[in-house]
């Protein structure tokens, strides 16, 4: 299938989007000149942004987080987003946003190799990757996620790097999280996010680490083994608006959980998801309680096999971990994480 023949069509029966478009690349061999590594700049698109010295030239080394586009994108910045019907169908082009975030210019396979410092900064080009995205009308959600690991579909598996996406529509999963919060607020007048947070700050048994400002927990009905999340404190809806010194304190949550994910399964395959408001800009009126109703979260799964025909067909999860002893095993272990102080967009 050609680039420019990328297209998304609307399931009618389950209201989910699926994405035409080109096949995704072939999991990288380990002996393979990398792109993402500092001096190997001219392997990648040119950059849209990156963090380092302020006399660094673009697309040179010197940088310490780098986002560029992504060579073989699902979708395409380029050209209007046109949304037309196809018989009964929806069908909207593939227009969007697919930018990958390389955390670090060092050759790691994981973020937990990085010091405290460097996950901080990756967090910020979240951040300023959403702000920046959610300023294209065209765009209705901004999707940040990465994938560790060639079970949990990493095609680069052996150097840390993150996804973010500007896309054209609402995806399912989230629709589903944003639908859910909504209700609830209109129902009882508050955030089932902070109702979750309050009830599992007092019963503790599925807890894995509290600080100041966030809480990391393994979710009551967990679909996947050692799944956890992590939540501010404080209601917020927006990811991006997040001050920077709660990024840093985040930084040492993500470290810490993931640090012990990794004592527990060596090498972990996992998704992460960072699930923030959809754009409001996008659609006026339509998310009309969403800075009351909903809760950014950031949600770990690890894939220790894949997903068998039941989860499949069902939409039913089996999970052979309970919550509850997650938790206890993902909160043994304490990290130490160096903090260094955070490079500037250059």
């Amino acid at each position: 299938m050609k680039d420019s023949m990328s297209v998304l069509r609307r399931d009618p029966t389950t209201s989910r989007w699926v994405i035409f478009g080109d096949p995704p690349p072939a999991v990288r061999a380990s002996g393979d000149s990398c792109p993402f590594c500092a001096g190997h700049e001219s392997m990648t698109p040119p950059e849209i942004v990156a963090w380092g010295p302020s006399q660094r030239r673009a697309d040179a080394p010197g940088w310490q987080v780098r986002v560029v586009p992504n060579a073989r994108p699902l979708l395409r910045i380029e050209g209007k987003l046109e949304r037309h019907a196809d018989l009964i169908y929806d069908t909207t082009s593939g227009t969007g946003a697919h930018e990958i975030v390389i955390e670090t210019p060092e050759h790691h396979r994981s973020l937990v190799a990085l010091p405290k410092a460097q996950v901080a900064l990756v967090l910020k080009a979240w951040a300023e990757r959403i702000r920046d995205l959610k300023k294209d009308p065209r765009f209705r959600s901004i999707f940040v996620f990465k994938n560790q690991g060639a079970r949990a579909g990493a095609w680069m598996p052996d150097h840390a790097h993150s996804q973010v996406m500007g896309l054209p529509v609402t995806p399912k999963a989230l629709k589903e999280i944003l639908d859910v919060a909504r209700a609830h607020y209109r129902d009882k007048e508050r955030c089932v996010f902070c109702d979750v947070l309050r009830e599992e700050l007092e019963n503790g048994q599925r807890l894995v680490q509290v600080t100041e400002h966030f809480v990391a927990l393994a979710p009551y009905a967990s679909r996947y083994p050692y799944e956890y999340w992590i939540l501010p404190r404080e209601h917020s809806a927006d990811y991006e608006t997040t001050e920077p010194a709660l990024l840093d304190d985040l930084a040492g949550v993500l470290l810490a959980s993931l640090g012990r994910l990794e004592d527990i399964l060596p090498e972990p395959a996992y998704n992460l998801f960072l699930y923030s408001s959809p754009n409001r800009d996008s659609r006026k009126g339509y998310w009309t309680t969403l800075a009351q109703d909903f809760h950014w979260h950031i949600a770990v799964m690890p894939r220790l096999a894949q997903t068998a025909g039941f989860e499949v067909g069902s939409g039913l999860y089996a999970n052979s971990v309970l919550p509850e002893d997650a938790a206890r095993m993902l909160r043994l272990w304490a990290p130490g994480a160096d903090d260094e102080e955070g490079a500037q967009p250059g």
